[in-house]
């Protein structure tokens, strides 16, 4: 072969990549040197362990380490990054991305332990001396909780246990609907309203648009032949409604979701959260058409109904969130509990302290209140007595009409009373 008739090196690198590439074809796919078979229960593996490890700093909140979004980040960042070679490894990784003050380690380890290995009653807090608690409620970590073996759920006992079930609905009776309808209709006229921060233009404002008047000088040969004015129009402030849906309430979570539904698609700006042994955001799935099929969808998300109860790790993660802090802003906070908190009651006492200053009204909605003579008699109510601003029933959608009512004068009043909403001055 002369040296014209050799291939140069280009063509013998475009001739290797050819032959390269029909190798690789010839490869059948699941085979060696091949890629690996797409399977479906590899796939559906992964995304477990995806959702088992974001699930981890929210449950570090309910256990009340400080695991913020920040920190979040740095722990999924540093996951990313540097891989754990073993599970110590992990553990040391997620304790310094997650893991602020010396005193949140036995926190931590215990959470840790019980979401990842699977040990029992980890993070959970000894319960304080409560009067309307009685010592045969207080066990921790049987099989089936107290609450869901004896059948109750009035509002009258608590439990630290998380259940992690469905529940199913049954439909709205035609009263009920009417009286959900009477419901939105009371919360759109008598929600409160505040002045917007940007002017808008109005046709009667009280201050001249001075550059819609020069625009419209300028066609008019600089002459103002009319004069054009702006305002601050009003628009109705949110309302953020914060659902228990614990065991001890389950009697009454079917139409607490109801009413919860009714506001998120009334023509109030509304926020819905249900929380037992955590907190989750439901308004996406509330407002969604169709009568019943929100509701129903509401079991595949809300997971912890008619379990434990921890009321401040709860509100300690909605505050926690610089998102939900937005919400919580300026807004009507509405809590639909019975207030039976089995944890440390001065964590629920310094969250609800917190909504309560960072919302415009509190409003505390209890079945315990039903009586016209309840007075707050657990160390937690008591704790919070002072933060809010009105204190009522829950027990039928009357009663929540009864509130929406009440709002107006509400605005008037003083802050921190808990006024019943009967003992309000509508006229004022």
């Amino acid at each position: 072969m002369t040296a014209r008739d050799s291939p140069s090196p280009t063509r013998r690198e475009g001739e290797g990549a050819r032959r390269a590439d029909e190798g690789r074809a010839a490869v059948p796919r699941g085979t060696a040197g091949g890629e690996p078979p797409a399977d479906a229960g590899a796939r559906h593996a992964a995304s477990a362990a995806t959702r088992r490890l974001l699930d981890f700093p929210h449950e570090l909140r309910l256990a009340g380490v400080t695991a913020d979004a920040a920190a979040t980040v740095d722990f999924l960042a540093a996951i990313d990054r540097l891989p754990p070679a073993s599970l110590q490894d992990f553990r040391r990784l997620a304790r310094l991305a997650l893991v602020r003050r010396r005193e949140d380690f036995a926190a931590f380890d215990a959470v840790f332990d019980a979401h990842f290995l699977g040990a029992v009653s980890a993070g959970r807090r000894s319960a304080p001396d409560d009067e309307e608690i009685s010592e045969s409620d207080q066990t921790v970590g049987t099989k089936t909780p107290p609450l869901l073996a004896d059948g109750g759920g009035g509002g009258r006992s608590a439990s630290l246990d998380e259940g992690l079930g469905k529940r199913s609905f049954a439909a709205a009776s035609p009263s009920e609907a009417a009286d959900l309808a009477r419901f939105s209709a009371t919360l759109a006229t008598a929600f409160p309203c505040v002045r917007n921060r940007r002017r808008r233009p109005a046709a009667r404002g009280d201050r001249l648009d001075l550059r819609r008047t020069l625009i419209q000088a300028r066609r008019t040969g600089g002459e103002p032949m009319r004069l054009f004015w702006s305002a601050r129009p009003q628009r109705r402030r949110r309302l953020l409604l914060l659902v228990d849906v614990s065991g001890s309430l389950k009697e009454h979570t079917p139409r607490m979701l109801r009413i919860a539904r009714a506001a998120v698609r009334s023509d109030v700006r509304t926020e819905a959260f249900t929380f037992a042994t955590r907190l989750t955001r439901i308004t996406r799935v509330l407002s969604r058409r169709g009568d019943e099929r929100s509701l129903h969808a509401l079991s595949d998300l809300v997971r912890d109904a008619d379990g434990g109860t921890r009321i401040g790790p709860s509100l300690s993660a909605l505050l926690a969130d610089p998102r939900h802090q937005a919400l919580i802003r300026g807004a009507v906070v509405a809590v639909v509990s019975d207030g039976l908190e089995r944890g440390d009651p001065e964590e629920m006492r310094h969250a609800v302290d917190r909504l309560a200053r960072l919302g415009h009204r509190l409003v505390w909605l209890t079945p315990l209140a039903a009586n016209p003579d309840y007075r707050p008699a657990t160390r937690a109510m008591r704790a919070i007595a002072s933060s809010l601003d009105m204190l009522d029933d829950s027990t039928t959608i009357t009663a929540f009409t009864r509130v929406a009512a009440a709002l107006p004068a509400l605005e008037r009043a003083p802050r921190g009373r808990a006024f019943r909403a009967h003992s309000l001055d509508r006229s004022a």
